[in-house]
């Protein structure tokens, strides 16, 4: 009979010394996939899958970290009945990553898919929207407190007409479309951010068009030609108008209907209200 791991004393080799005198500045896990139950900001609690890349800072002393224990961690999100994935959530769960692998910085990413709810803009059929989302989370113990940095983002499909095009033309404008990209720290739900993204554009795009929503999509978006340079800035002006919004960056790429490349443009700025940079 195998004797149970329970009854004898199993040498910890991970926690023994390391004589290199080198540190390692991160250590851990990627890709590990949970089911979680996650807080976008809309008022509902949804299920989804997400991906987890945690680690730590591993002291020049130690030969190796404890890596089952992010697992451990990263696990409490995963029941039914569990805590939801929400910034605040995180917030406690970076704090608890640096004493659970006895480490004095972390970071983790997590990220996945998020639902919201659509409708066409005439005949008012309803689907629900993907976004993809990831919260990027730096941990660092200075005394005896605790300093978290969070990033929260979101990607968004859009459409983006020409304004040059439209000009210039007798009638009709090329359009493409346009994916959004916005990481932003402070307190923001990644409802606002797909808000903010969608209202930037030309037009939002819908899983579902009947022929009166697509006369009016197509009107919409003539009537709000956007470069990628116009795109950005938009995005930028509704950030700022978000309180608590800090540092911010934006990316949109247009994925050009008329080229064979595709345009994009970059925006990094800060908002009216930013909080320093480990909260």
């Amino acid at each position: 009979m195998a004797t149970s791991t329970t009854e004898i004393s199993l040498p910890d080799i991970q926690a023994t010394a390391d004589q290199r005198a080198t540190a390692i500045d991160a250590v851990g896990i990627q890709c590990l996939e949970l089911p979680l139950r996650l807080d976008a900001g809309d008022g509902q609690i949804q299920s989804t899958l997400g991906s987890w890349d945690l680690a730590v800072r591993l002291a020049e002393g130690v030969r190796g970290t404890h890596m089952s224990r992010f697992v451990e961690l990263a696990s409490r999100f995963s029941s039914p009945d569990s805590v939801p994935v929400s910034r605040d959530s995180l917030h406690a769960f970076a704090s608890d990553l640096l004493d659970r692998l006895e480490a004095d910085e972390g970071r983790f990413r997590l990220k996945g898919r998020f639902l919201l709810q659509r409708s066409s803009p005439v005949t008012e059929t309803p689907l629900p929207v993907p976004f993809d989302f990831a919260w990027r989370v730096r941990a660092r113990r200075i005394g005896s407190d605790v300093r978290v940095k969070i990033m929260t983002e979101v990607s968004v499909l859009a459409t983006s007409l020409c304004p040059c095009s439209r000009e210039i033309s007798t009638y009709g404008a090329h359009n493409q479309r346009a994916r959004i990209r916005i990481g932003v720290s402070g307190p923001v739900s990644m409802t606002e951010l797909v808000e903010v993204a969608e209202s930037s554009a030309s037009c939002t795009v819908f899983p579902l068009l009947k022929r009166p929503d697509e006369k009016a999509f197509t009107e919409t978006a003539y009537e709000r030609p956007r470069f990628v340079e116009d795109l950005v800035r938009e995005v930028a002006t509704g950030l700022r108008c978000i309180p608590g919004v800090g540092r911010f960056k934006i990316k949109a790429v247009n994925e050009e209907s008329i080229h064979a490349h595709d345009a994009w443009a970059v925006v990094k700025g800060t908002g009216d209200d930013s909080p320093s940079p480990l909260e």
